[in-house]
């Protein structure tokens, strides 16, 4: 008998373990005939079986329980419903203490919570995305790594194709920079497009909206174009059929739309065209190995198979390295699901996340949390006197300890209840700022995502279970007569266990407080280091995107330099704050008549005679370009080449040669060590050769003044120039100032952590200080009466606090300081720690601290003694 013809045992089993046996006996036979004709119906029987015995389930929890002395779970509930609110009314102080700091613990774990889930989403868009690997370089000096590079030589996918019988297929993407494109009248540019084989869409998880996919990109001079660019371009979605005008004089066909790159992908797109498009470009390289410039990626039959293929990509790279074909590279593969978080190789197709940081804020969201649930712990201990008399009472009239711990769990529930309804509350005013704050694509919903529901109902559940274990499982198990003399209140254990939780919270508190001046300091540190140039009123401009269009660049600059807001104007293939990616690079690049070539990567754009000026860099050996040189390949390197090449003095280096791409080049100046991508980063070797007719960047230093007339007038002089070509422009202190986008959100995540940290553990010490005030009244009557003054009754009150907060402090510093140096390791150029950054936040915490116990103190050490003395 097939298994669906059968019904389930477990959920029968489970009915009858809770419900009266003959409440079962009685609706037993109608369930199996009802289970028999849906099976006969073709009908999901099991499915519907199970529902069926849920759905009875609570008339019989009812019927097992009318009549009986036994305890009935829904009366008892009901009650305990009742008896809850009322305490929480009662206690409003305690009550509202343990809402707000599980609340404020709620947002923060939820929040960053789904930060990490977006970082670690990754390709999941792709349903292959555990198969696919991507292949590249590592630069060696003998088995030295000294440079790793994501992109790989074009010839390798087919290659590994053909000789891996694990690789079921492969594509490869050429990245293209600065594509102009015309469709009608109008003019685009393509800041990035990609060259990709036909499986590009079967590799990434793209199936073709418009299109057919099985035949797209197999041709020379086809396009496909993303949703929103189609609706750019056409203003409408189906496309296929129409064509573009790709600069200089390129008409591609579209052949398919997909939609648009989901954000959690590493690499984006508007326009691809057929990698067979490139073969003109191929065909000008001396061999297949001449340059690595294309991102390779190949699929394998199954995510068990990386270990093999990874032995067999060894073998190759040892092989075409014995062959001299890559004498100084090594081949390496990377699964595509760890790009974002787990790679920073030269030329990535964009910035990538950093695992440590995700990991950090995700432990830390953990902390958050915690300190929340060890606050209503505290809480707990501290009226464990007045809870272990209701225990007592509850015990002596009968309460058995099942119906204790449910009291107190149920407790604890409508408390995290009411706090997970203001969480959601606050989430739903502060989402769009937070996804402004931590960098997330403006389509991310919070409300619409299973994740969020999921993690919010489990904690809610965790934090439930957490702050109600203590007073359920502790409390009360406590004998009537011992806790109606209170003796776990007044025991070494209850005060102990309050003070570790303090000193821990405190602890947490003080490692983020530190932690956020910690990356604020570097953060200000980063923004003003010298750069090596000026990087203030500079205007970058794209060229135009046709070299024709760009005949005209002489007389543009010779009229925006008539012009009285502009002082100076070079041309250049990249500016400074530019990543690697829109550079050209090289290795084996050393001094002729050196025995040994350095093996670093060495990075290279081209720049006119203006460039050095108009960046004011510094020369420190040399001279600058000249239009009148008569050096047929004249280069200018910076300070890193002289490290690289061994030279101790750049006047040594001036009219020496260096041979690459088979020409001999002189250095005709070197220029000090600029940030080229940021003050994170090392210095990188770098070597300008000379252009004055051909860029991607026109870098134009304007003078103080308005600033938008200064861009009207630009605009108006450009297009005079070059019309019907885009006007795209930013700013050099805007672009570098992104670099620090990432480190900027991740002192403001701290920095807001901290604020919630403090104010978590603050509401926790404020609620233990009213009930160490309320407790020791009439204590404090008495030293009044006896003459104690003000000012001693606050010392009195605050010392034992105070002490805590120091002794967290203490224990958190030598933790801290490991972890803030570990943090600051990730940076070439960083800040050194001193005392002060770590005494200024621990001040801090301990003021906050004081302030919070002494507005507590100060209110009962003015009152009237008689007051709390005439209740005796």
């Amino acid at each position: 008998m097939s298994k669906k013809n059968i019904p389930p045992k477990l959920p029968l089993r489970f009915f009858r373990w809770f419900c009266d046996p003959d409440y079962v006996e009685d609706i037993e036979g109608d369930l199996l005939e009802r289970f028999q004709k849906r099976t006969e119906n073709g009908r999901n029987a099991r499915r519907l079986y199970a529902m069926d015995i849920l759905r009875l389930f609570r008339p019989g929890i009812i019927k097992k329980f009318e009549g009986s002395k036994k305890l009935n779970i829904y009366g008892m509930i009901k009650n305990d419903l009742k008896t809850s609110l009322s305490v929480i009314r009662r206690e409003k102080l305690y009550s509202s203490i343990n809402i707000l700091g599980l609340t404020a613990g709620l947002v923060i774990a939820l929040l960053i919570l789904f930060y990490v889930k977006f970082e670690f989403s990754y390709e999941d868009h792709n349903p292959v995305a555990d198969r696919v690997v991507r292949i590249t370089m590592d630069y060696l000096d003998g088995e030295t790594l000294v440079d790793q590079d994501c992109e790989s030589y074009h010839v390798l996918g087919p290659m590994i194709k053909e000789e891996f019988p694990e690789v079921v297929d492969f594509t490869r993407a050429f990245g293209i920079d600065g594509t102009g494109i015309k469709v009608g009248n109008n003019h685009f540019r393509e800041l990035v497009l990609y060259a990709v084989d036909n499986s590009f869409f079967e590799i990434f998880g793209y199936p073709l909206i418009y299109g057919n996919a099985n035949t797209a990109m197999m041709q020379p001079d086809e396009v496909v174009l993303t949703r929103s660019t189609a609706i750019k371009y056409f203003g409408k979605v189906d496309v296929v059929g129409e064509s573009v005008l790709m600069m200089p004089e390129s008409t591609m066909k579209i052949v398919g739309v997909v939609e648009d790159s989901p954000a959690n992908t590493h690499l984006k797109f508007g326009v691809l065209i057929s990698y067979s498009s490139m073969k003109s470009e191929l065909d000008k390289r001396e061999d297949a190995w001449s340059s690595n410039d294309t991102f390779t990626y190949v699929k394998l039959s199954s995510p068990e198979s990386y270990p093999v293929f990874t032995a067999n990509l060894s073998a190759l790279s040892d092989r075409l390295r014995a062959e001299d074909f890559i004498p100084d590279e090594r081949i390496i593969s990377q699964k595509i699901e760890d790009i974002h978080l787990y790679s920073d190789k030269s030329y990535e197709a964009e910035p990538n996340g950093e695992a440590t940081i995700v990991f950090f804020l995700f432990g830390v969201a953990l902390l958050v949390i915690l300190i929340a649930i060890v606050n209503y712990i505290n809480l707990s201990t501290a009226k464990s006197l007045d809870r272990a008399k209701e225990v007592g009472i509850r015990k002596v009239i009968g309460s058995s300890l099942f119906q204790l711990r449910v009291r107190f769990f149920v407790e604890s529930f409508l408390i995290n209840l009411l706090a997970g309804v203001a969480t959601l509350l606050i989430i739903i005013v502060v989402f769009e700022r937070f996804k402004l704050l931590a960098g997330l694509p403006e389509s991310l919903q919070i409300y619409e995502d299973l994740f969020f529901w999921s993690v919010f109902a489990v904690l809610l559940v965790v934090s439930t279970v957490l702050s109600g274990s203590f007073p359920a499982f502790v409390l009360s198990s406590f004998q009537p007569v011992a806790v109606l003399k209170g003796k776990f209140s007044n025991s070494s254990r209850g005060v102990l266990l309050r003070k570790t939780l303090v000193v821990s919270q405190f602890a947490i508190a003080t490692f983020l407080l530190i932690q956020t001046f910690a990356a604020k300091e570097q953060l200000t540190f980063m923004q003003q280091t010298d750069l090596g140039m000026n990087t203030k009123q500079v205007v970058v401009i794209h060229t135009p995107p046709t070299q024709k269009q760009m005949e005209s660049y002489t007389p543009f600059k010779e009229q925006l330099l008539a012009h009285s807001s502009f002082s100076n104007a070079s041309l250049s293939t990249s500016v400074p704050g530019m990543p690697t990616s829109d550079m050209g690079s090289t290795t084996n690049i050393g001094l002729v008549g050196d025995l040994k070539e350095p093996k670093n990567n060495f990075f290279r754009y081209t720049i006119d005679s203006s460039f050095v000026e108009t960046m004011e860099m510094e020369l420190v050996a040399g001279q600058n370009f000249s239009s009148q040189n008569d050096i047929e390949y004249p280069i200018i390197v910076n300070e890193q080449a002289l490290i690289q090449w061994g030279i101790p003095l750049a006047e040594d280096l001036v009219g020496r040669s260096v041979r690459f791409w088979g020409r001999e080049h002189q250095v005709v100046g070197v220029v000090k060590d600029f940030h080229q991508t940021g003050v994170k980063d090392p210095h990188i070797p770098l070597i300008f050769s000379y252009a004055d007719r051909y860029g991607d960047y026109v870098s134009i230093r304007t003078s103080e003044g308005d600033l938008l007339k200064q861009m009207e007038d630009l605009e108006e002089i450009y297009s005079a120039h070059f019309p019907n070509s885009p006007f795209e422009f930013f700013f050099l202190d805007q672009e570098f100032d992104a670099h620090y986008a990432a480190d900027r959100r991740f002192q403001l995540v701290f920095g807001v952590l901290s604020m919630f940290a403090i104010l978590i553990t603050c509401l926790g010490l404020f609620g233990l200080a009213s009930f160490t005030v309320a407790k020791r009244a009439k204590e404090i009557g008495i030293r009044k009466v006896l003459g104690a003054s003000v000012s001693q009754i606050i010392r009195l009150l605050s010392r034992d606090f105070v002490a805590l907060v120091v002794i967290s402090s203490i224990l958190a510093l030598p933790v801290t300081y490991f972890l803030v140096q570990n943090w600051l390791d990730q940076y070439a150029f960083r800040i050194e720690l001193s005392i002060w950054l770590f005494l200024i936040p621990t001040i801090l915490v301990l003021a906050v601290a004081f302030v919070t116990v002494f507005s507590r103190t100060f209110k009962i050490s003015n009152a009237n003694p008689v007051n709390s003395l005439r209740d005796e």
